[in-house]
């Protein structure tokens, strides 16, 4: 077996099982096989892996098994898993009971990174944002960077794409999910950004908060005096369970703490007071994303980025794709697609995010969620909510009698009719699920997309005299 105790480096010749045989899976295997192991993928499904991608791991003699695991990955000296095995798998278990090594992905190809900066976001909320803001600060800047991780781009597949570079001020800006932080040993980011911490995936973490967020607070375990944890210290879990072995660095809105960089209702400022930009300025909306900027703003300063990019990359940084995005307006109501918010605390912030009548489109498929925590900010700000999927009789049983509730069942598109009927010109129609899409579409990306081309249809339709 494979010795961790240390950071291992030779790989000739090393037999190692990869689990999952999706992209991550896919190009750790790549990555492996290139440093001179002898690669197994391993998947319990029928996975159609990419052409291009296929004649790669023939051409590097990786073995690949599909439709079922093989006592070949128990014949392993070390097992890379892909995020989407959980622990309670029969294949885990079976490699525990055999003693085999197991780690992340993100951990595997965390040990090719050599003299970079690493900045790993966290957090149950707002990663994908915050992640994608940061890249952009660190474009058009010294540093050669590369973004990925659980925003869709395997750490496995930007090492391949490092190692062809000799720039020596390279930025490794990582989304990581509690998945892949369950088996870190060695990872080690000399930034962290810790977000907020809700319940989330409790059907994965036995229904207990503190085992999530454990996983989620690996993404410490390894700094030291040298390195930063930022954190959001609005959220009293998290400043409950700060890190001692690294730096710590607030960046909530609301508390009385000093911060290097803080905000007000009007603007964003630094340390010493200087202001930095109005938030007039902003395209981002919402509280949750003001905690984002804050955080991505801190991480950048660290860094060496200047006031002035920074400052740019502000007032033109529109968002991610399916978190609040805006998509049209049809008879003076506007229509936005979060599909990204697929737990609870994402669709209060997006309730919040509006001053305007809300009609919300929620449920997919439930994460173990107590919709019920949705009920203060729906009393407040929405209107109407329209229930899809199969979470729906859940959420009913939860909001009966808080607001006017009406069933579109597995159809989407009679969803966004039922929506575009009832609201008035100075509405607001969200999709906002709080729940998951592997119900009705293959992920929240193309619920999000099937969401859009639905709108856009009926944008089409001649306006009713």
């Amino acid at each position: 077996m494979m010795d961790l105790k240390t950071k291992p480096t030779d790989f000739k010749d090393v037999r190692i099982a990869v689990l999952g045989a999706k992209r991550s899976g896919v190009m750790a295997s790549i990555l492996f096989a290139k440093k001179g192991g002898k690669v197994l993928l391993s998947d319990s499904g029928t996975v159609e892996i990419e052409g291009n991608l296929l004649s790669e791991l023939n051409r590097l003699n990786v073995e690949v098994e599909l439709g079922g695991h093989t006592s070949k990955v128990t014949n392993s000296e070390l097992a890379i898993l892909s995020p989407g095995i959980p622990n309670s798998a029969p294949i885990i278990q079976l490699l525990v009971k055999s003693e085999i090594p197991i780690v992340s992905e993100i951990e595997a190809a965390s040990w090719f990174i050599q003299n970079s900066t690493i900045i790993g976001v966290t957090g149950s909320n707002g990663k994908t944002t915050t992640t994608t803001l940061l890249n952009e600060m660190f474009k058009d800047t010294n540093f050669e960077t590369y973004c990925g991780g659980n925003i869709g781009i395997p750490l496995s597949q930007l090492m391949i794409d490092a190692e062809k570079s000799d720039s020596p001020d390279k930025v490794f800006i990582l989304e990581l999910s509690s998945f892949q932080l369950e088996r870190i040993v060695h990872f080690h980011p000399n930034i962290s950004i810790m977000l907020n911490i809700t319940p989330d995936h409790m059907d994965r973490y036995e229904h207990n908060l503190m085992h999530y967020f454990a996983a989620k607070l690996h993404i410490a375990m390894n700094q030291n005096r040298n390195d930063f944890y930022i954190y959001n210290d609005d959220d009293r879990l998290l400043c409950e369970n700060l890190p001692k072995n690294c730096q710590t660095i607030p960046a909530g809105i609301f508390s009385k703490s000093e911060k290097p960089v803080y905000a007000d209702k009007n603007s964003i400022y630094l340390k010493n007071g200087e202001k930095l930009i109005d938030r007039s300025e902003l395209f981002l909306l919402g509280e949750h994303n003001l905690y984002n900027i804050l955080a991505s703003l801190n991480a950048a300063l660290i860094c060496g980025i200047s006031q002035a990019h920074l400052r740019d990359v502000l007032k033109n940084f529109k968002g991610i794709e399916h978190r609040l995005e805006f998509i049209t307006t049809i008879n003076g109501v506007d229509f936005y697609n979060d599909s990204k918010a697929t737990n609870v605390d994402s669709v209060n912030y997006a309730l919040k995010s509006f001053a305007r009548p809300v009609i919300v489109i929620l449920g997919g498929k439930d994460k173990d969620s107590d919709f019920s925590l949705l009920i203060p900010n729906l009393k407040k700000y929405a209107k109407e909510a329209i229930l899809v999927g199969k979470a729906a009789a859940k959420i009913r049983t939860a909001l009966e009698g808080v607001l006017p509730l009406t069933d579109a069942g597995y159809n989407m598109e009679k969803a966004v009719r039922i929506a575009k009927t009832k609201a008035n010109p100075g509405d607001v129609v969200v999709l906002s699920p709080a729940c998951a899409s592997f119900d009705m579409y293959n992920n929240y990306e193309h619920r999000g997309k099937a969401f859009k081309e639905i709108v856009r249809r009926f944008e089409e339709e001649p306006k009713s005299a």
